[in-house]
């Protein structure tokens, strides 16, 4: 009996999707499939492990960004500064729901408690430091980072986990600036959002899928409150192109909407307990609406105001990514012409549409409020870099079937960019590595003497900040007085006081 011929692929097939998807999705998808054949050849153990130990290689160094010299750089203002001195009076107080800065509850950074808790946790594996005050923040972001490459491993390829995480290694602003090497919210935040999109992209069409991502929904909110809505709309609108309307699937949403509101239902009813709606009608009207409809704080953009900052973060990858869309486009425009294309899986022609919708969504969003800030641009970040990845993947995988030299200068193009914005990352942070601040110091080398524990300090001049309380809370639990010279004089017969200057490295306080 002869075996049965493979059937064939139907012209009107390849047609019909052409008509549904662009001509660079299907090069994509052939190109996909080119892959996969290749790793079946003889090279595929020696290509594999050399990926594998760059993809090592990555992880070391996105590690570092993140873990390197930690505890010296300068202590931030705002963000920084009022969660690390909120977690540090929970700890005094013992109330670990209402965020209170200066003794007062907080109605100012009207937020849920999550991110406070890290740093609580960061105080208590290391003490009330530098190093504790940021130990969390460093761990979700590198968690968080890893979870990407896993993904990308896993569901794409070695390769465009190495890529992508070539790119991550780029992003300065991504590790120094309100994220991994701060103690902000945005590293426990990103973490929880990206988690629960990447667990919905890794197993689509489960219900159970989905559960675990609105639960990590909720999470999110009760880390950043409002910021969670571009992850609640995504979810929803990803469920919506994985099920059809249904009875079972309404069932379903309806389960996900129960699981997301969990959380924040229990500790709406516990923080309620505290001090009513007062603190609801704040983070509802002034931390939500106000910062969506007036520009606050002075924090004002353009309509491009986030494209920008995007654009300046990936600067690094521009001609990398200019040569592989010229060679991208002139394969696909061959390929257009050529009858033979099989018509690839539409589940990742899906999969990719949902990477494209993560990667703007919210930025679009973020664009159409009054106030900006540009780290709201940050959930974005993880699937633009994969993206990235992935298109240098593909671009790769086609000049290795046409011209293996061009291939191989295109990769040595993608590892001299990806080192030279390590480089880079790494230079910008010894940079902020070596500007301390003086009245920290000073403060820092008077907590190294537990007798001056407690004491009181007035600043020369100029007034306090906020992370001067917060370095004064750190370093010695001192008292940080206003009045300047003349409290200090009427202060120091009575109490141990000292005089601090912000123009000088060392103190200049006596008893």
């Amino acid at each position: 009996m002869r075996p049965a011929a493979p059937p064939a692929t139907s012209s009107s097939c390849v047609c019909c999707f052409q008509k549904i998807h662009p001509p660079w999705l299907s090069c994509y998808m052939q190109c996909h499939s080119t892959q996969s054949a290749m790793l079946n050849n003889t090279e595929s153990g020696t290509v594999s492990r050399t990926y594998i130990a760059l993809l090592g290689l990555v992880c070391l160094l996105l590690a570092v960004n993140c873990f390197f010299k930690l505890s010296a750089g300068q202590l931030q203002d705002w963000d920084e500064a009022r969660h690390g001195l909120s977690a540090y009076e929970m700890i005094q107080s013992g109330n670990f729901w209402v965020n209170t800065y200066g003794g007062a509850p907080d109605y100012w950074n009207a937020k849920p408690p999550l991110s406070f808790w890290g740093v609580v946790l960061g105080y208590f594996l290391f003490g009330a430091n530098p190093l504790g005050l940021r130990f969390f923040s460093a761990l979700c972001a590198c968690f968080m980072l890893f979870l990407t490459l896993v993904f990308c491993c896993k569901k794409i390829s070695v390769r465009t986990a190495v890529f992508s995480g070539f790119v991550f290694l780029s992003l300065n602003a991504f590790f120094q600036r309100h994220h991994a090497r701060t103690a902000d919210p945005d590293a426990l935040f990103l973490l929880l959002s990206t988690a629960g999109l990447l667990t919905v992209l890794a197993w689509p069409k489960r219900y159970a899928a989905y559960h675990l991502a609105s639960f990590l929904a909720g999470l999110a909110f009760l880390t950043k409150s409002f910021h969670a809505i571009p992850m609640a709309l995504l979810l929803f609108v990803f469920f919506l192109m994985d099920f059809s309307l249904s009875r079972q699937s309404l069932k379903q949403a309806a389960l996900c909407l129960l699981v997301a509101f969990a959380p924040v239902t229990l500790w709406a009813l516990a923080r309620f307990q505290f001090d009513g709606i007062l603190f609801f009608e704040r983070m509802v009207f002034y931390d939500f609406l106000n910062r969506a409809t007036e520009t606050i704080e002075g924090h004002r953009g353009g309509p491009f105001y986030y494209l920008e900052f995007v654009a300046l973060n990936y600067k690094f990858w521009a001609l990398t990514v200019a040569m592989a869309g010229i060679f991208f486009a002139l394969q696909t425009s061959a390929r257009r012409k050529a009858s033979s294309m099989a018509a690839p899986s539409c589940a990742d022609a899906k999969t990719i549409r949902k990477f494209v919708l993560a990667a703007t969504l919210p930025l679009l969003l973020y664009s159409l409020s009054a106030s900006k800030l540009f780290w709201y641009s940050y959930p974005a970040f993880p699937f633009i870099s994969m993206l990235l990845g992935l298109f240098l993947d593909r671009t790769c995988t086609l000049m290795e079937t046409h011209n293996k030299r061009l291939a191989k200068v295109f990769l040595l193009c993608i590892f001299g960019t990806g080192l030279m914005g390590e480089a880079y990352t790494l230079k910008r942070i010894h940079r902020d590595l070596a500007k301390p601040n003086p009245v920290h110091v000073a403060m820092s080398k008077l907590g190294e003497v537990p007798e001056n524990h407690n004491a009181v300090l007035f600043l020369n001049k100029g007034d306090w900040r906020p992370s001067d309380f917060l370095a004064a809370k750190l370093y010695g639990d001192f008292q940080p007085m206003e009045g300047g010279a003349p409290a200090y004089e009427s202060t120091k017969s009575t109490r141990k006081s000292f005089l601090l200057s912000r123009t000088e490295k060392a103190h200049n306080g006596h008893k």
